[in-house]
């Protein structure tokens, strides 16, 4: 009777735990994931090119909306250099793209300002400014080298540069008969000097192209821009917020880093480049 008795218990407990079970994976549960407050997003570079210069403005959004950023029209945007105030204009309206005028690029050592009044507010604010420098860093390409990997089935750009005997940090593009190919953070490249500083390159691996990014014929031109430290680390740091979460359960992204005030996003740059093309070899 005993043993009956604990078994009826038993089969009694164990039917309400199975009860519980499933009302808990069927229970739905309420998620309150505020959105963050909008804020301006600032994407805009000076470099020695006479070719424009280009501020573009967005607005941010919720992490779950699944569309492209807001524009920010209207705007007057203004760079100061030295003596220098230039106004920039918006490319097309509602565009969000704006433009310097004709002539106007940037010099090396030369500090740049930058002055965004906005039409309407964006975070509760119309007035934004960022201030950046052109680095002075006296480097040059030697020469580039495409090198095909049949193992992996793709092209290696090896760099011949000469590196200056200071701290100095690149950003490195490629393109393909004139177009970028280089056009997101994942595939752009940032890097210190400090395994070559003073020194050539010897055949820096630079960066890597699909095999179908190649044809003979091509015209491949590797773009190495001299980059102040605080961009450098603001790249790495969109760099890694933009690629896959390691570990997959990792914490919560933090905020990048950003030189736009106040509170704003994105980053305000000036940055040199040389270039070095090559025509591709019809065989591999």
């Amino acid at each position: 009777m005993k043993i009956k008795l604990i078994k009826r218990i038993f089969s009694a407990v164990l039917l309400v735990v199975i009860l519980l079970f499933t009302v808990s994976c069927t229970e739905i549960i309420e998620l309150e994931l505020d959105s963050s407050d909008i804020r301006l997003v600032v994407d805009g570079i000076i470099t020695m090119d006479t070719s424009s210069q280009i501020v573009k403005l967005t607005t941010s959004s919720s992490y779950f909306l699944n569309e492209a950023p807001s524009v920010v029209s209207g705007a007057l945007v203004r760079v100061q250099s030295e003596e220098l105030l230039v106004t920039f204009t918006e490319l097309y309206p509602e565009s969000g793209l704006y433009v310097c005028p004709d002539g106007f690029h940037g010099i090396k050592g030369n500090d740049y300002k930058l002055f965004i009044n906005l039409a309407s507010p964006v975070g509760g604010k119309t007035d934004y400014e960022a201030i950046t420098t052109m680095p002075q860093t006296d480097f040059s390409i030697d020469s580039i080298v495409l090198e095909y990997q049949p193992v992996w089935d793709f092209y290696l750009i090896n760099l011949f540069a000469n590196d200056p005997p200071t701290t100095d940090f690149y950003k490195i593009d490629a393109l393909r008969n004139g177009q970028i190919i280089t056009d997101t953070a994942y595939r752009s490249s940032v890097t210190d000097d400090r395994f070559f500083n003073g020194n050539n390159t010897n055949g820096l691996a630079a960066m890597f192209l699909r095999a179908d990014e190649v044809m003979p014929g091509d015209t491949i031109t590797l773009v190495l821009s001299s980059i102040t430290k605080e961009y450098y680390e603001f790249f790495l740091e969109l760099q890694a917020e933009s690629g896959q979460s390691n570990p997959l359960f990792s914490g919560p992204p933090a905020n990048i880093s950003s030189n736009i005030q106040p509170g704003g996003l994105g980053f305000f740059s000036a940055q040199s480049s040389v270039r070095k093309s090559l025509v591709v070899n019809p065989a591999k």
